[in-house]
């Protein structure tokens, strides 16, 4: 009984692992040791055309998330002008499609027999087609003097279709720190 209960609990928590897909790219020319303190880059620009996005709750919580991030990582917030690197981020919702298709044979020689009599045996295939739609996050890190990036992280994943504002924040927290984990690329390749 104890090892059901083990098994049910890991599968749980399992269940509900972060399925974040991250992508980095970075300058490999530059100097990402003399980083200590940042600063964002206040453009005029919004994080996104989209409302769902481009709105006052979802800046603060992607904001207040890199910054913990950041912080966990022993990066200060600083004023612009002394500041080692700057940090600014994007975000975009997209449309997809989820497509599964499942095969079904019959035979006289029983369900998935390897020999298909073409007289005898049936095939049917079963499709379904589902819509979601897909968040991205991206940060940038850029030269504090030039605003030239220097570091992007990106992360996507499938979004909840009726997410409340608290599951939304540790979904955000969560995508930030995968998005961060790597930053800064210490090692020259």
């Amino acid at each position: 009984m104890k090892n059901f209960a083990f098994a049910a609990l890991l599968f749980f928590f399992c269940g509900a692992c972060s399925t974040v897909s991250v992508n980095t790219d970075f300058n490999p020319d530059y100097d990402f040791t003399k980083f200590h303190t940042y600063a964002w880059l206040d453009n005029e620009d919004a994080p996104s055309s989209d409302t769902r996005i481009n709105n006052d709750l979802v800046t603060d919580r992607v904001r207040s998330a890199v910054e913990t991030a950041l912080a966990a990582r022993g990066f200060l917030k600083t004023d612009a002008s002394s500041a080692d690197f700057r940090v600014s981020w994007h975000g975009a919702i997209q449309k997809k499609l989820q497509v599964d298709s499942i095969d079904h044979f019959y035979s006289p020689y029983g369900y998935g027999s390897l020999y298909r009599d073409p007289f005898v045996g049936a095939r049917t295939r079963n499709s379904t087609v589902r819509e979601y739609e897909e968040g991205t996050l991206i940060i940038d890190i850029l030269d504090p003097v030039q605003h030239k990036l220097i570091w992007r992280g990106s992360g996507s994943d499938r979004l909840s279709s009726n997410p409340d504002p608290e599951k939304a924040g540790t979904r955000i927290n969560e995508a930030v720190a995968i998005i961060l984990k790597d930053f800064p690329p210490l090692e020259k390749y």
